[in-house]
């Protein structure tokens, strides 16, 4: 009797410890079910939200949850089997978090993994190495840093100063200079030149709620994977890709242009598109520059316009003087032209051979002419995506974070939705008592993508 006993008692312990093994198992399962579906059907991401549509924080309604699946796998009373009895009486009494890994944590490391991920289905590298020889030749000429005007600004100086002529206002007021600075906002004038202002948005946001400037809760599990060199660049493919821009904006987003926000990091659409403008312009004037330059036929016609002009003025020695001011207003009227193609969808080359080159001299001075088209070049995502490259990874992360919760509180049912609320990685202890006596503890880590 004895070993009989003893025999059902092993065999009612087996049982239960496996039966709480399956029902735990099965109950993560159904927690981790629970991704945030507005966040996986706009941005490819599945994160739990631990918040579960409502204001709270932390990791207690999932917890309750967890329970609440784990109890639901453990009632045997719901199958009819004996009568309907529950022949192991197990109840799952506690989940405890030991450890979460949130979204936000680490500079959205897990965010920016499973981005990553999506984006080596979408993307070969062939096409980054072309990304990449245009952000080195833009790099290897010096195009970053705007084109220099400080010869003609000189020359201007030089003429008033020797002649009493003062050629300065012919220099472009809305040109790029020599910074790439965050913190310059170009005039409205520059936009109103190249671009139909009244299909402009002017959509401005409080950037201080969303996760981009505001404190963010903290997870405590150690993401351990370990980056790669291609990260860097599928990252901005990533934000490309599932971002809008002023050519191609994304239905029902906050912010109509959310790739120049992620550029500039401005709070309102306008300031983000004059800031992607100006770089645009830096980039094309110091390339332009360098193109004319290089053209002994145009620069031949500036120097024969220039000693006409010195002729009549009586100072015919200020001809060279007045050409860098000509070559500087005919750089940035090229690169007006430009920009025009390509806020309206054409394509510019990065740099242009003495046969690309659109405006006249006549046109630069006197304001006339037409716009021609190319068929080759880059579009302006193109330069959005090189924008991107040249952007610090931090502040892009911070921007991409704050753009998807933009988004996400839009829909439906999501108006409390904080990424920081977020978890793919979840390590938690969770206690199982019999009511016939015995008490189980079952540790586990989930982790989303394993």
């Amino acid at each position: 009797m004895s070993l009989v006993i003893t025999m059902f008692y092993e065999l009612r312990d087996s049982a239960s410890r496996m039966k709480t093994v399956c029902s735990v198992d099965t109950g993560l399962t159904s927690a981790f079910g629970e991704y945030n579906r507005q966040l996986w059907e706009q941005y490819g991401l599945i994160f739990v939200d631990s918040s579960y549509l409502s204001d709270s924080s932390g990791m207690s309604l999932s917890e309750e949850h967890l329970k609440s699946f784990i109890n639901k796998n453990m009632d045997e009373s719901r199958l009819g089997l004996l009568g309907g009895k529950d022949l192991l009486k197990l109840e799952c009494t506690n989940v405890e978090t030991t450890g979460v890994c949130l979204a936000t944590d680490n500079n959205a490391a897990s965010l920016k993994h499973q981005a990553v991920n999506l984006m080596r289905y979408h993307y070969k590298i062939a096409y980054i190495d072309k990304v990449l020889d245009w952000v080195n030749t833009i790099e290897a000429q010096g195009l970053s840093g705007g084109a220099s005007y400080e010869e003609a600004y000189n020359a201007a100086g030089e003429l008033n100063s020797k002649y009493g002529v003062d050629y300065s206002g012919w220099l472009p007021s809305d040109s790029g200079g020599n910074s790439l600075s965050e913190d310059y906002i170009a005039p409205w004038s520059l936009l109103n030149k190249v671009a139909y202002s009244g299909n402009i948005s002017t959509t401005r946001v409080d950037l201080t709620s969303y996760a981009g400037r505001r404190n963010l809760n903290r997870g405590n599990l150690k993401y351990d994977h370990k980056n790669g060199p291609e990260e860097y660049f599928f990252l901005r493919e990533y934000s490309m890709l599932k971002c809008g821009n002023y050519i191609n904006p994304k239905s029902n987003s906050v912010l109509s242009y959310q790739t120049e926000f992620l550029v500039s990091g401005k709070n309102s659409d306008p300031d983000n598109l004059l800031s992607v403008i100006r770089r645009i312009m830096v980039i094309r004037e110091a390339a332009n520059i360098m193109t004319l330059y290089s053209d002994s036929v145009r620069m031949g016609e500036i120097r024969s316009f220039c000693e006409a002009v010195c002729t009549l003025l009586g100072i015919p020695a200020a001809s060279e003087l007045l050409a860098a001011i000509v070559v500087a207003c005919w750089a940035n009227y090229e690169s007006i032209t430009d920009v025009k193609i390509l806020l309206k969808g054409g394509k510019i080359p990065l740099i242009k051979d003495s046969g690309q080159w659109i405006t006249g001299l006549e046109s630069a001075l006197f304001g006339a002419g037409s716009i021609e088209e190319y068929d080759e070049g880059l579009s302006y995502e193109d330069y959005l995506r090189i924008l991107l490259y040249l952007t610090g990874e931090n502040k892009l992360t911070q921007r991409l974070m704050s753009t998807i919760e933009m988004d996400v509180r839009k829909t439906a049912d999501n108006d409390h939705f904080r990424l920081d609320n977020c978890f793919d990685a979840w390590e938690m202890r969770i206690t199982v008592i019999s009511k016939l006596g015995p008490e189980y503890t079952a540790v586990r880590k989930r982790r989303v993508i394993e």
